[in-house]
């Protein structure tokens, strides 16, 4: 076998095997820089094979310009070399006498750019760290990142290049890529891995395990099967654009131990089926307004305890509506007391029911107003009190019948009065007057008494009319924009709500998540 030292003139191998041509020195003549013919060309030059220690794992094919260490298997023939080991750093240097015109030169002019600088990476030597990627990554490092619970953190910073031969280093062919396997002696980096893309793309672990992902482009994440993740510390996510989140197949699930703080600008739910809220507690609603609105059913509101609603301040007073347009109005309960520090008013239109309903008994071709007691019944006034009807009045007793006034009793009529008794029928004063003058005197001192009666209601009573009290407040209800759903619904709606919450969220429950 013949041994040669060597540079590299073309990797251009058209088998793709990885061969490269091989100028041996003093094997074969340099190139000649006035005369090609003097000389041998690089396409003349024999094919070299590169052995592979590595076995298939990681093979490097010298670049041009390297210089390389081998033999020829075939002696001095010379015409199959066989590529053994590169010259690491020969490169510092021109062969004696070249870079003249007529003399020799063995460095190709496409690797003339190495001339000068050193084989290894500049993670091994600590030069250059300027070039490549570094200034990129270090530039772009963010501090003082917000995080959702008020504090801040700070990226780790990307290693640098140093001076520590101890580092290994896997490059791509012009090392803009690389992996950079740090040892840790006599360097304040300590030990880390470090894995860098020309884009500025890094992955990093440095030498307290503390790990760095950091990408200049686009990240994908792609799972066939289970992705699980643990954390026994936080988990914080900043986001600066966009979230969404969808599950296209199964359930959803949040457990949290403790508290859940949301903060949006509009938050919006939909839910194809049910929307359940249960707390062990207490369940606080509060809005700058706050609208419920069922499109298909009832709405059921259900206290084990007391229901209270306070409505209005002093400032936008406010009051307490409610209307049923096309249905009834019921107040059932074991007492009820009406309350009002001004006045209160019960009004109709007296328009004839239309209604089917049945119960609590037949309402078809009612109207007016019905109050009704199966025991006793009080009308009481501490001021006056005025019963009047533009048409008839019937006062009618199953039983006694008593009208009796501390002051004056009027009874008159602009028509005919009839005082009768199937029994006894009794007319006592200290003055009886029977006459056909005396109703002019009853007919004033009657109308004296209902003047005096409704003194309070004087304006109204001015009108002629009984002024309608109803004053229409329809509630509203902002509606939030429709989300599209995952997939279609499975599940329709055929039942009625009950009057009670029959179905809570409890801690082995699913939560849908739409969106």
């Amino acid at each position: 076998m013949l041994h040669f030292m060597g540079v590299v003139e073309d990797t251009h191998d058209q088998t793709n095997s990885g061969r490269v041509r091989v100028r041996a020195f003093g094997i074969h003549p340099p190139r000649d820089g006035q005369a090609d013919s003097e000389g041998v060309p690089t396409a003349h030059l024999p094919w070299a094979t590169v052995l592979d220690g590595t076995y298939g794992l990681s093979p490097i094919i010298p670049s041009v310009g390297d210089w390389v260490f081998g033999f020829f298997i075939d002696g001095r023939e010379a015409q199959s070399p066989i590529i053994i080991g590169r010259m690491p750093g020969m490169n510092l240097s021109f062969p004696h006498g070249s870079g003249e015109p007529g003399e020799d030169g063995y460095i190709p002019p496409e690797s003339i750019h190495k001339y000068g600088e050193p084989e290894l990476h500049r993670y091994n030597t600590g030069e250059d760290a300027d070039k490549g990627q570094t200034i990129l990554q270090r530039s772009y490092q963010y501090n003082n990142i917000s995080q959702a619970d008020g504090q801040q953190f700070d990226e780790p910073p990307i290693i640098t290049p140093e001076n520590n031969l101890n580092n290994r280093v896997i490059q791509s062919k012009n090392g803009d890529n690389f992996v950079v396997i740090g040892d840790g002696q006599d360097t304040e980096s300590g030990d880390y891995m470090l894995i860098s893309h020309s884009s500025g793309s890094v992955f990093q672990i440095d030498s307290n395990g503390t790990i760095l992902m950091k990408s200049f482009g686009d990240t994908y994440h792609s799972v066939d099967g289970v992705d699980s993740k643990y954390v026994t510390g936080s988990s914080h996510t900043n986001i600066q654009e966009d979230y969404t989140l969808k599950i296209e197949k199964g359930s959803g699930k949040i457990f949290i131990n403790g508290d859940l703080d949301i903060e949006c600008e509009n938050f919006n739910v939909n839910a194809r089926n049910q929307v359940n809220l249960n707390a062990s507690v207490k369940t606080n609603i509060s809005g700058g307004g706050v609208g419920i609105f069922s499109t298909v059913d009832d709405v059921n509101v259900m206290a084990n305890g007391s229901m209270k609603t306070k409505v209005g301040n002093l400032i936008n007073r406010g009051g307490f509506y409610v209307a049923a347009d096309f249905g009834d109005v019921h107040l059932d309960s074991y007492k009820m007391n009406l309350f009002s520090t001004s006045y209160t008013k019960i009004y109709s239109l007296g328009t004839p029911s239309l209604s089917i309903q049945t119960l609590p008994f037949p309402d078809a071709g009612h109207l007016g107003v019905d109050i009704s007691s199966k025991t006793s019944m009080r009308l009481d006034a501490l001021a006056t009190m005025n019963i009047n009807t533009l048409g008839i009045m019937g006062i009618n007793s199953g039983a006694a019948l008593g009208i009796k006034s501390i002051g004056t009793l009027d009874i008159h009529s602009t028509a005919q009065l009839g005082i009768g008794a199937t029994a006894l029928l009794n007319i006592d004063g200290s003055l009886v007057n029977i006459g056909n003058l005396t109703s002019v005197v009853t007919g004033a001192l009657a109308t004296t008494s209902i003047a005096a009666s409704i003194a309070p209601q004087i304006i109204q009573k001015a009108t002629g009319t009984i002024p309608n009290v109803s004053v229409t407040e329809r509630a509203k209800v902002v509606l939030p924009p429709d989300i599209p759903g995952s997939r279609p619904a499975q599940v329709a709606i055929t039942e009625r709500a009950l009057p009670a919450m029959t179905s809570t969220m409890g801690s082995g429950d699913n939560l849908n998540v739409d969106k």
